[in-house]
Order: C-alpha cells, then sequence, then structure tokens
C-alpha cells in the first residue's frame, strides 16, 4: 500500500509538472529552411486592440485615427497582391462610399473571429488574423453577404501591413 502511495503521488506531480511544462511551449510547423525552428505562439491583446481600432476607424471612415494607429510606411495588399498606401486606401473608401450613396445602400459588419500569433519572437512581428462577415443592403432589399478575412502586421505597437481577401457567401436555394 506504501508504494501504491508514493507511485500515485510521483504520477501527480509528473503529471502537474509535464502539463505546466507544455502550456509555455510553442507550437507550429514551418517548411522554409530559413525558419525551421520558428514555433507560433499566441500574441497579445494590445495588437489585437490597435488592429481592431484601425480597423473600425477604417469602417467609420476616421482616417486621423488610422493615421494615428499606422506607421509611416503601412503597406496595404488586395486583389492580386498590388501594394497600396493609406491615401489610396482613403480615395477607395471615398469613392465607394459615393457610390453607397447614391444607391441608397448600406453596409454592416460582424466579426466572427480576431487572433494574433507571434511567428517569430525575435522579430518583434505579431500577426493579427480576423474573420468578418459583412452584409450589404441595396435601395431595392437586394442583399450581398460576404467573408473578409484581414491580416494585419502588427510592429512598435503600429499597424505596418495590411491584407485581406474576400469570400462571396451564397443565398440558399430552396429544394426544387
Amino acid at each position: 500500500m506504501k508504494n501504491f502511495k508514493i507511485i500515485l503521488i510521483s504520477t501527480a506531480f509528473l503529471l502537474i509538472f509535464m502539463s505546466c511544462e507544455t502550456s509555455t511551449k510553442t507550437v507550429g510547423y514551418n517548411t522554409y529552411e530559413w525558419a525551421k525552428d520558428y514555433k507560433f505562439s499566441l500574441g497579445s491583446d494590445e495588437s489585437i486592440d490597435i488592429a481592431m481600432t484601425f480597423d473600425k476607424a477604417w469602417n467609420d471612415r476616421d482616417f486621423e485615427t488610422m493615421t494615428e494607429l499606422a506607421s509611416d510606411s503601412i503597406k496595404f495588399f488586395f486583389f492580386g497582391g498590388i501594394e497600396r498606401d493609406l491615401d489610396f486606401v482613403k480615395n477607395a473608401a471615398t469613392t465607394q462610399d459615393s457610390i453607397r450613396e447614391a444607391n441608397g445602400s448600406s453596409v454592416e459588419s460582424e466579426i466572427k473571429h480576431v487572433y494574433s500569433l507571434i511567428l517569430n519572437p525575435d522579430s518583434g512581428w505579431e500577426h493579427v488574423r480576423s474573420h468578418i462577415v459583412y452584409t450589404s443592403k441595396d435601395s431595392v432589399g437586394n442583399i450581398n453577404k460576404w467573408r473578409q478575412f484581414e491580416r494585419f502586421g502588427v510592429k512598435d505597437g503600429k499597424v505596418q501591413r495590411f491584407a485581406g481577401s474576400y469570400q462571396d457567401i451564397p443565398e440558399e436555394t430552396a429544394e426544387e
């Protein structure tokens, strides 16, 4: 009975030690030779807050806040990987708003998830990812929905890079 207690207590301590040890490790898989030792770990709430405040400012057309949260050399990447700057984004948003106003349309958004990853702890970069569902309605009641996948590169408390892609959400059709 004494040996059983020793084994039981030893096993409990070992399990506690192992669970503490694995909770601090990073995870991931990378096939790039130069980054084979990099592992993923969770980023900070601060980077998520910066990215989501930037995104909200964009949706609100608060270009002053966007400028404050962006680095001086921020780069945007959209369709086809074409690099854009903040001035292009401001002009495109203003044009898009004019078209929506002329059509009597509106857009609403719903954040589905957001998280931050650190790929290389020595680089200072955090990679914030978000998934947002947008719903657009026009003046005659047409509805269009799409998923937006946004990627923010945050470093030194500023958004350095933004990339986005989308996926249309098809309307459900009734079985015939």
